[in-house]
């Protein structure tokens, strides 16, 4: 207990959470987003209840709350395809399925079947690869993924194989209704999505953010 209570006392710490990102910052006057930026118009697509659903599962508290994680820390199955690139050498068999919270041997409700902990969006820029099992190599396709549930959606291939969304590992449990609500981006919309989302990047971390994503412009 002792152990327990001295990492929840660290996490606590500006050392571990220092809230020192630009979205952190801007909160408390001491950055600016240019409201003709793509990060900008980002922002209030995210925080929006017209336009996307971000918010959902990614907001504790209420907009503009200082020091938000950007997590509800509910479980959800959003539908993710098998990471075929690891399956190939973690040495599973054909037959495995990764069940998520079912899996946890105290969890008997099968609802629970292919539920994974909504993730933190803080430092989301520089912790490729995304989902649970690592299937997206960019953040872009992450948003892109999100976008393909909802109705004429833009995105139905996966920019990153060529080819159209695989099949969810675990069908049934998808959160489709919190994945359908929203209206569809456009690649200019999915790239002020990704710069709002470097913004939430620690200070000490900026410099590991990918040069290859969206001119951001700031």
């Amino acid at each position: 207990m002792g152990v327990l209570k001295s990492i929840a006392a660290f996490e606590q710490t500006p050392e571990f959470a220092p809230f020192d990102s630009k979205y952190d910052r801007y909160l408390r006057g001491e950055y600016f987003y240019d409201p003709l930026s793509k990060a900008a118009e980002g922002k209030g697509l995210f925080f929006s209840q017209q336009f996307t659903n971000c918010a959902t599962c990614h907001q504790l508290k209420p907009n503009s709350h200082r020091q938000e994680l950007f997590t509800s820390y509910e479980y959800h199955n959003i539908g993710v395809p098998v990471n075929q690139a690891v399956r190939a050498i973690n040495s599973k068999g054909g037959d495995f399925v990764d069940q998520g919270l079912m899996d946890n041997p105290q969890v008997t409700d099968a609802s629970a079947r292919g539920k994974f902990k909504v993730p933190t969006l803080r430092n989301i820029a520089v912790t490729a690869p995304y989902m649970h099992n690592g299937v997206f190599k960019r953040l872009s396709t992450v948003i892109q993924f999100y976008d393909h549930y909802l109705t004429n959606s833009e995105f139905t291939i996966n920019p990153e194989t060529g080819d159209t969304w695989a099949a969810p590992e675990v069908p049934e449990n998808i959160s489709l209704t919190e994945l359908e609500d929203g209206k569809k981006l456009t690649p200019e919309k999915v790239e002020a999505m990704v710069c709002f989302l470097y913004s939430l990047t620690d200070a000490r971390y900026e410099h590991l953010i990918p040069t290859d994503g969206p001119d951001c412009g700031e």
